[in-house]
This record gives C-alpha cells, sequence and structure tokens, in this order.
C-alpha cells in the first residue's frame, strides 16, 4: 500500500541511516514498503518476537524506536528477498501495517502495484 512518504525521510536521516545499516548489512534503499497484514503487530507479536531498537535523543531532537524482525519478500512469481520488517514506536499507520526496508527499491524489484500480495515470512 502506498504510504505518507516519509519512509523516505526517516530512512535518510542520519540515526536511523547508521542502525538500519547496521541491521540489514547493507546501506538501505531510501524508502519503505508498506504492507497491511491480516494480523495486527500485538498478534504478530504473540506469534514471533521482535528486536527492539530504543529511541535516541541527539541534540534537542528525539529519533523514535522500532521494533523489527529480519525476514523475507515475495511474490507469486518472485524469488524471495531479505529484509528488514519493522514497526516504528511512533507510526501513523493502522496497527496491522508494517513497513519494510531493504537494500533494493522493492516496489520495482517485485513489480508491485497497490493491493498486490506478498508473502513475508518473519525469522523468529
Amino acid at each position: 500500500m502506498s504510504g505518507l512518504g516519509l519512509g523516505r525521510i526517516f530512512v535518510n536521516k542520519h540515526v536511523y541511516y547508521i542502525v538500519l545499516t547496521e541491521i540489514l548489512g547493507e546501506e538501505p534503499y531510501p524508502g519503505t514498503l508498506n504492507i497491511e497484514t491480516s494480523l495486527s503487530v500485538a498478534e504478530i507479536e504473540t506469534y514471533c518476537l521482535p528486536q527492539y531498537i530504543k529511541s535516541v535523543i541527539s541534540g534537542s531532537n528525539i529519533f523514535g524506536g522500532f521494533k523489527y524482525w529480519l525476514g523475507k519478500i515475495s511474490t507469486d512469481t518472485t524469488g524471495s528477498i531479505d529484509v528488514l520488517v519493522l514497526r516504528p514506536n511512533l507510526s501513523r499507520h493502522g496497527s496491522n501495517v508494517l513497513e519494510v526496508v531493504s537494500s533494493k527499491y522493492l516496489r520495482g524489484l517485485l513489480g508491485l502495484e497497490d493491493g498486490d500480495y506478498v508473502y513475508v515470512d518473519l525469522r523468529c
């Protein structure tokens, strides 16, 4: 699903860029792929516990933390791609929306349009 365009802004903020690069093991694409799930984040957590990044204070700025899972994303016609699936603590999305970060432009690579289905396997 299309997002608010804020993923690009946050991924490019220095503090998030460093953390995401460290977790992914490579530089993140400047943006996120938003996915709407049939489960809430709280329900997903009962099946697969996330890792946590705490909020960071730098000068007068507060950078909100997030919970995350390592995983893979694919469609019926594509192979799987390693990704980082996250949920910001300060998300403006509904409780069933996650953000996916990768070093690749996922929407283009997977040929996705709003409403398309994807498979996400979380590493628990």
